[in-house]
């Protein structure tokens, strides 16, 4: 029982390193602090909404928190550029899902989570990164992230633009819906999520 709990001990310090190595990257970035907190905040709302299990739920919440540790392996003067991205920075910022699942794979115990770190950028149309992925084959948790953290990224201010209001947001979402990069389900449950929080306010 006493390795049993040494052996747990070992993997919250080892998960809790990289949760801090996370709040380190985004303490740099003054537009995305908070971001990861925010979305796993967002995302577990949204899968609840959903009704998916708790036991999922806990996994969606760490891989939300680690989604985007892979962007310390992207050059800062890309990350916080306060311009438009060129074609070549774009490739380059594109790494970050797959930087993100190489630090978080050696932890064992974060193997549930590790499709929230690569797969967040994939579209259901196949069109996202890194594997152009398609509907069927994105985990229904990473669909979740992508949802939250589009949304987020949309009402908070970024280096190359302000924030907009979150009534546009919600109107982007509602014309962008059948795009082809979010679920539309989900998309659809979100914003009868938003709403409903709006009119309880």
């Amino acid at each position: 029982l006493l390795n049993l709990k040494a052996l747990h001990d070992d993997v919250d310090r080892s998960e809790n390193i990289l949760f801090s190595l996370v709040k380190a990257l985004e303490a740099k970035d003054v537009y995305t602090r908070g971001h990861s907190e925010r979305v796993a905040l967002m995302g577990v709302q949204l899968a609840r909404h959903l009704g998916v299990e708790e036991k999922e739920i806990e996994v969606l919440r760490k891989g939300a928190l680690l989604h985007d540790i892979g962007k310390i392996g992207v050059k800062e003067e890309v990350l916080l550029k306060p311009g438009r991205l060129t074609e070549e920075e774009m490739k380059h910022i594109q790494i970050h899902p797959s930087v993100g699942f190489d630090i978080c794979k050696p932890l064992k115990s974060l193997a549930p989570c590790l499709c929230c770190v690569r797969s967040h950028h994939e579209r259901i149309d196949g069109e996202g990164y890194p594997d152009h992925l398609t509907d069927k084959d994105i985990p229904l948790i990473a669909k979740i992230i992508a949802v939250v953290d589009g949304y987020d990224a949309m009402v908070t201010d970024r280096p190359y633009r302000k924030k907009m209001p979150k009534e546009d947001a919600i109107k982007i979402f509602e014309k962008e819906k059948k795009s082809g990069q979010w679920d539309l389900t989900l998309v659809e449950a979100f914003l009868m999520m938003m709403r409903s929080k709006n009119e309880k306010k």
